[in-house]
This record gives structure tokens, sequence and C-alpha cells, in this order.
């Protein structure tokens, strides 16, 4: 016989259970619309792939601009404002642009220009320290300075051409390697103050250009102390590069590596 609980909370049996379990079939217009629901999420997806397969005229999606997009005239482009149709414009005749007011080119370059080709124009080098430099020994000691951070790695620190850098570069026998020149020779003794100058603004050989690095008057200081260590030190026997590479001055055959 069946007790009082099992009477009360009857024992589902299989059957009364899919029975109880079985859902009701939704309505289509519910199951429609899942469709469509699922199909939409598509949508970005396929247009991510498409934008990602093609070219385009207009530029991506930037959601943070950090000024990179700017309204200005981009260097030699056009544009139809000017009859000649070119953004850039020229400077205003008899203005002249900051900081380029300078004449001396003496103390700027080291050589004034002569009359000659405008290719190659002919060359006269300074051949002493500008006037407007006090030859003091602040002057010494700022070119003593200059020369331990851009010139001793390579020609040492007393010019000799033993710098930590050259010994290196020789030591891999690689045959690129131009060797740096020793100052304390003969052969740059005799050149003139300017013809050094020169070498360092616009560099020679393996040297290269040092003029957006060094300041011309630091130039100038380098050049002094490069002449105050060839009086206190003795002459050397004289080396000349055998590989030229990376020359770049105005008057290439006549300049070298100080």
């Amino acid at each position: 016989m069946s007790t009082y609980q099992e009477e009360r909370v009857p024992f589902p049996s299989p059957w009364r259970l899919v029975k109880e379990l079985r859902l009701r079939r939704p309505p289509w217009w519910m199951v429609a619309l899942l469709i469509l629901v699922v199909i939409g999420t598509w949508i970005p997806l396929a247009l991510i792939y498409q934008a990602r397969q093609q070219t385009s005229r207009l530029p991506r999606i930037h959601f943070f601009h950090d000024m990179d997009h700017q309204p200005k005239f981009g260097p030699q482009s056009g544009h139809p404002w000017y009859v000649d149709g070119r953004a850039m414009r020229q400077p205003i005749e008899g203005t002249i642009a900051r900081g380029k007011l300078e004449h001396d080119q003496e103390y700027l370059l080291g050589y004034v220009t002569q009359d000659g080709t405008r290719s190659s124009p002919p060359i006269r080098f300074v051949t002493a320290l500008p006037e407007r430099l006090p030859q003091d020994n602040a002057l010494l000691s700022r070119g003593r300075e200059r020369f331990g951070i851009y010139c001793a790695p390579c020609h040492g620190s007393q010019g000799a051409g033993d710098g930590q850098v050259n010994q290196a570069a020789i030591a891999l026998e690689e045959g690129k390697w131009v060797p740096a020149t020793n100052l304390l020779s003969q052969m740059v003794r005799d050149r003139a103050d300017g013809q050094l100058f020169q070498a360092i603004s616009d560099g020679v050989r393996s040297m290269p250009s040092y003029g957006s690095q060094i300041s011309v008057r630091d130039r100038w200081a380098i050049v002094a102390f490069v002449r105050d260590l060839q009086q206190t030190l003795p002459t050397a026997a004289d080396s000349e590069p055998t590989a030229q590479t990376n020359a770049a001055s105005p008057s290439q055959q006549s300049t070298s590596n100080p």
C-alpha cells in the first residue's frame, strides 16, 4: 500500500517528466525575429570585411586626432587659390628670414667664395681665427670640452688619431674604414684654419658633418684647441688615408678629414 507521503507527492515517472518538461513551440513571429537578430549581427562583420578588402580615396576613421590633421597646406602641394597653382609662396622681395641676416662668410663658412662657376666656385680659406672671436683661455677651454665630446672618440684626446672608435674599426679589418687623420701631422699643420673649420662643418670621407651638432662658435673653438695641441706637441709623421667615402663639401678636392 502506498504511504501517505507517496500519495501527497507522488514519485514522477519518466513519462510524466517528459510531459511536464516539454516546451511549447514558440510562435512563428518569435522565431522569425530571432533569425533576423542573428543575421543582423553579421552585418557589421560583413562591412568590416568588405572595407578591409577594398581601397578607398577617403582617409580611415581617426578617433583621436591629436593634431594629426590640421587645416594647412602640405609642402610642395598645389592649390587653386594662386595663379601659379603653388601652395608654397616665395618670400616677399627684400625680406630676410630670421637668423639669416649674417653675411660674414669667413665666420660662418671658414672660406670666402670668389668669382667662378656657380656649380664649383673657387674659394679662399680663412688663414686665422676670425677677429670677432676673443682668443682667450675661455675659448680654448670650450674647444677642449667640445673636442673631447665630438672629436676624441676617433682622433684621440690629443689628436694623434688613436681614439677608441678608430682603433676598434681598424681591428675589424673590413677595409671600409678610413683611419682618422693624425692632427699633429705636418699635413694638417699646413692647412688653413678655415679648412679645418669647413671639414668640421661639412664632413669629409668617413667623417660625418657636425654642422648641425656643433655651433659656429664651438667649431672655431675646436680649431683653436687643435692649434694649441699642435704648438705644444711634437709633429707626427704624415699618414694620408687611402679610401675616400662620404665627402661633402663645396671644395671636395681641397679638403680632408682634419
